[in-house]
């Protein structure tokens, strides 16, 4: 199944090195005889039910698409270090991975997710409610659905402010779509839309009686979407969980489902719809076109050759010149491209452009070569490529290339949400950019075939392949790079006055022959032992290494150090996501490094640092001066803890690492002989939320958490050795943190424990588990739910000095 792009394009993007199986074609050649659609709308990756996509999209044969209202940029990861925005871009690839398998459109609004909300009111108050409603209101209004679907009710039942507010806004969105009144710019481009009904999706997750109260109730829809689709050989939940476990950065991978699968809809506004949810779309070819344009159509779906699909092609370039007579329209033009696609697969016409090499330089020329290869009987023609003529028969199963020459216009690749700096709403300037789920291909190639004498046209990406001899071959896609860029080891440098730290430079050039001069400009008050470095590079894809020492003084102010090029302008650095479930992803920031004066002193020492997830601790840890090693737990096998002061247990290592409860007697025992042992947050686990963890005391993990960054701090034990030890923490290190304070704090803890902190958000009990402590032997153990996470990597000062405390602690 192939993702397919934006509904206001003209074209779909093909997938250019895989034609469609035959019933492949016939599943799509369903959707293009169907005139259903529907719109769900959640709020993050992994909200949306994907059995249920599946379901509208392979069953029922509806355009679906998924409205989610964030890309999830404020969650945790599980498979990497990637957090913020680069998780956002990590997490909309992998939704649109969950796409390509259940065969819905996925699409996005402007709000930032800024982490966990517990009301929709703050929800409202950081993304501004009518900027995201208006939002939701264009996507009513562009895609015309039949039915909204909501994943969460409109109350606190949805259990956190954004999947409440994703529900709110489709409800007020429902209304507002069709009224004229409302936004009339909107209006005049896209006009209103009356969507007919909006249900929520519910679940037993909120109600255990479910099953009861649906049944025969007016208010519910009930559907089994565990139907076996006989055209792709597997069900539709099944088709589901695959597309579920796309959601890996977040631990969704799931066990394949199958059999019968009851999903229960809510009836929330609009018309209460009796037995399905299309029995009040009164679209239909025969009006729009004509009977006798529906009878072909019914007389192809009939009678479709699956032995051999060029036979068909005759019929679907009928039906196509009928459609052309369609008055202007997206959907006219979503149509017939998607009649023009199933034409070149029935024709297994292979159509490919690549370049040797990924990276493309702004302003510079470039060799693009084509390749088509007709697997048809059919007479088809190379009519033109990006309007040039080419009017060349292409021969049964012949490969016919041709040589391209391609200057670079296209500005730098960069996902269009992070182009401007953004707080809690993504800044998006080109209008075409709305909704969609990211950029159109950065150089393409409009193509028209003539097939039996009819133009069938697509538009096809430009890509680089290359051989990898463990996995085979491997693409991405050809992107527009500049001359060259920078980047830190670090994103931010922790200094006390008059302490000198080196930086790592790591240039790489996309030219070959560069020479250039990196200018440094650093905060104020800050020293840096050069102003100026040349570079002198000879290759494309070298990559150079400089160092640089950065010196704070008393009067350091807290700012960015920049690198300039030549001509004045901020370098770039290139960060690539890369995992297999993904197409590779590139993004270009200012290339910068916060510079940050401290005064936090520490105990010096060795730590041990065992690695959960992948996390930016241990460098927040060698910032302060501490010795750190990281090690895996399958280390603690040979490894001796006897040297290290302090062991620091990485984030949720429990959760990707349970085995480390076959080395809990070795941690117990270092803490008995005088260790220090930190165990940084775990999630809680849902079915036994009575579990213990790798404490030598007794504690439990809640799902509590506090939410408000800003939430006033309780120093509970205030003469205690953490609170004064190296350092005498007070009010004002608890300034200026990010996101929230913390997560799944302790909770039922034995009385051995020493809680340190107490803190809520608004309206809130006081939440005492952020931090516990207890004596065990000659040692300690500390458990903390705090954000250190995100707090250290984004130089929260107060942060690395509570973080130095802990590592200092005990003998």
């Amino acid at each position: 199944m192939r993702k397919i792009f934006a509904f206001l394009l003209v074209f779909m993007a093909l997938n250019t090195y895989a034609n469609q199986s035959s019933s492949q074609i016939y599943v799509d050649l369903q959707k293009l005889h169907s005139l259903k659609k529907v719109l769900y709308i959640a709020a993050h990756p992994d909200d949306e039910n994907t059995r249920a996509l599946a379901w509208f999209s392979l069953s029922e044969n509806a355009e679906t698409a998924y409205l989610s209202l964030t890309r999830g940029d404020g969650g945790q990861n599980l498979i990497g270090d990637e957090l913020s925005e680069d998780l956002g871009v990590l997490r909309t690839q992998e939704l649109l991975a969950a796409r390509s398998y259940d065969g819905a459109q996925q699409y996005f609004s402007k709000a930032v997710d800024f982490g966990y909300s517990k009301s929709a009111e703050e929800t409202f108050e950081k993304w501004g409610k009518e900027a995201i409603l208006a939002d939701v209101v264009l996507m009513i209004r562009k895609f015309q659905p039949d039915v909204i679907i909501t994943r969460f009710p409109p109350d606190e039942r949805g259990g956190h402010g954004h999947h409440t507010a994703s529900a709110v806004l489709a409800i007020e969105a429902f209304e507002k779509a069709a009224d004229p009144e409302f936004l009339p710019e909107q209006v005049k481009q896209f006009g209103t839309w009356q969507t007919t009904s909006i249900y929520w999706n519910a679940s037993n997750w909120w109600n255990k009686d479910l099953d009861k109260e649906a049944e025969n109730n007016p208010e519910y829809l009930v559907k089994d979407i565990g139907g076996y689709n006989d055209l792709l050989g597997m069900s539709y939940n099944e088709i589901g969980t695959i597309a579920r476990s796309q959601h890996k950065c977040q631990g969704f991978g799931a066990i394949i489902e199958r059999g019968s699968r009851i999903e229960y809809f809510q009836y929330l506004a609009g018309e209460k719809l009796k037995e399905d949810f299309f029995e009040q779309n009164k679209r239909s070819w025969s009006e729009m076109v004509g009977p006798a344009f529906e009878a072909k159509f019914n007389d192809l779906l009939n009678n479709f050759d699956f032995l051999r699909p060029e036979n068909n092609v005759a019929s679907l370039l009928a039906l196509k010149k009928e459609m052309t007579k369609l008055p202007a329209s997206s959907f006219k033009n979503d149509k017939i491209a998607l009649c023009d696609r199933i034409i070149l697969d029935c024709l297994g016409l292979y159509t490919d452009f690549n370049t040797d090499d990924y990276a493309l330089v702004k302003g510079q020329e470039y060799e693009v070569t084509a390749e088509f290869i007709n697997r048809s009987s059919l007479t088809v023609v190379l009519q033109s490529i990006n309007g040039q003529p080419f009017k060349k028969r292409l021969p049964k199963n012949v490969t016919v290339q041709e040589k391209l020459q391609l200057k670079n216009r296209a500005k730098i690749s960069n996902p269009y949400w992070l182009d401007h700096p953004f707080t809690n709403v993504f800044v998006v300037e080109d209008k075409a950019n709305y909704l969609l789920a990211e950029n159109f291909p950065s150089f393409t190639y409009w193509v028209e075939f003539l097939v039996d004498g009819e133009l069938v046209n697509a538009y096809y990406p430009v890509e680089y392949k290359w051989r990898d001899p463990s996995y085979g071959e491997r693409r991405r896609a050809t992107i527009s790079v500049p001359e060259f860029t920078v980047n830190f080891d670090q994103t931010s440098v922790i200094l006390q006055p008059g302490q000198t730290k080196v930086l790592e430079l790591e240039v790489h050039s996309f030219i070959d022959s560069l020479k250039e001069e990196i200018i440094i400009e650093v905060p104020e008050n800050w020293k840096v032992n050069l102003s100026k470095l040349p570079i002198n590079l000879n290759k494309k894809h070298e990559s150079t290494f400089a160092k640089i020492e950065l010196t704070a003084t008393e009067d350091s102010k807290r700012g960015f150090m920049v690198l300039k090029n030549s001509k004045g302008e901020i370098i770039k650095s290139f960060t690539e996501i890369t995992y297999d479930h993904i197409p590779t992803q590139v993004i270009f920031k200012d290339s910068k490094v916060e510079a940050i004066k401290i005064d936090a002193k520490i105990k010096e020492g060795k730590v041990a640092y065992i690695k959960g997830v992948e996390d930016a601790v241990p460098k927040a840890i060698q910032q302060l001066g501490f010795d750190v090693q990281v090690f895996e737990v399958s280390d603690l096998s040979s490894l001796d803890l006897s040297p290290f002061q302090t062991v620091v247990l990485g984030i949720r290592i429990y959760n990707v690492h349970d085995e480390l409860r076959n080395f809990e007697k070795q941690l117990f025992d270092y803490v008995a002989d005088g260790g220090n042992l930190i165990m940084q947050y775990n999630t809680a686990s849902r079915s036994n939320p009575d579990e213990q963890y790798g404490g030598p005391l007794p504690f439990n993990i809640t799902r509590n958490r506090v939410t408000e960054e800003d939430a006033e701090v309780t120093f509970l034990e205030p003469e205690h050795a953490i609170m004064n030890y190296p350092n005498k923490l007070d009010l004002s290190d608890f300034d200026y943190w990010v996101q929230e304070r913390g997560l799944y704090f302790a909770g039922n803890w034995s009385e051995d424990f020493v809680p340190l902190f107490s803190w809520h958000d608004v309206d809130e009990d006081p939440q005492t588990g952020a931090l516990i402590v207890a004596k065990y032997g000659k040692g300690q153990f500390v458990y903390t739910g705090i954000s250190f996470f995100r707090a250290l990597p984004n130089g929260v000062e107060g942060a690395y000095r509570l973080f130095a405390n802990l590592l200092s602690y005990g003998g």
